[in-house]
């Protein structure tokens, strides 16, 4: 395989998952962009390919500034940096100092392409689908009123309330996640209760929580 087969080769890596690894033989910037470009000398190439052979890291760097090369627009904004832009004739090959290279090197390695392992923190939690009961659960005082979790995209809630026999002891609609529990129902101290929520999502489409129960511990109102 040809030095020039060699480099074309190398673009293939260029959108690769490997994780680049920096070790100290690594290529600096000067040898990157020059080998890149076609403008390092054959004793200096031949090493400069035998370490990109073994290290995904220069890999990436030499695709990258290569690709950059063949594009109009990047190749464009090398020759504003070296201040050596042509107004006519064909475009002369660019041997691309240190500056041009991190300039290069500076537009294609946006964080989103880097596939270094990264720690960012734990991943946000997926949209909720279903409402959660929050309050009241286990035993309480008194029942004031009823709270849930939201569910990304509901304009409705249904709120149940079962006694221990499965009865509807209470029922309403709400577009919050919290309902006042009316005064006129009567729960009894030491009974037990369950309740659910249901999230409408879409037309005629409701998805329901689980049942959470709790029980009086005490008078209802103070």
């Amino acid at each position: 395989m040809t030095d020039s087969n060699r480099l074309d080769h190398l673009r293939g890596y260029f959108h690769t998952g490997e994780t680049p690894i920096a070790t100290p033989d690594c290529l600096d910037e000067h040898t990157v962009a020059a080998l890149a470009d076609g403008t390092l000398d054959a004793d200096a190439r031949s090493r400069a390919l035998a370490h990109v052979a073994t290290c995904a890291l220069c890999r990436r760097a030499v695709a990258s500034v290569a690709e950059a090369l063949a594009a109009g627009p990047i190749t464009h904004e090398i020759e504003i940096v070296e201040g050596r832009r042509r107004r006519r004739g064909p475009l002369l090959r660019i041997g691309v100092p240190l500056a041009a290279a991190a300039t290069v090197l500076l537009l294609l390695w946006s964080p989103a392409d880097d596939r270094s392992p990264v720690h960012r923190g734990p991943p946000p939690p997926p949209p909720a689908t279903t409402p959660i009961p929050r309050s009241p659960v286990g035993a309480v005082a008194a029942v004031n009123d009823l709270r849930w979790s939201p569910v990304a995209g509901a304009d409705r809630y249904r709120v149940t309330v079962f006694d221990a026999t499965g009865g509807v002891v209470y029922s309403a609609e709400a577009t919050d996640t919290v309902v006042a529990f009316p005064d006129s129902v009567a729960l009894g101290p030491g009974a037990s209760y369950l309740w659910k929520v249901d999230a409408r999502t879409g037309f005629d489409r409701w998805s329901a929580s689980e049942l959470a129960q709790f029980s009086i511990a005490g008078p209802r109102r103070r």
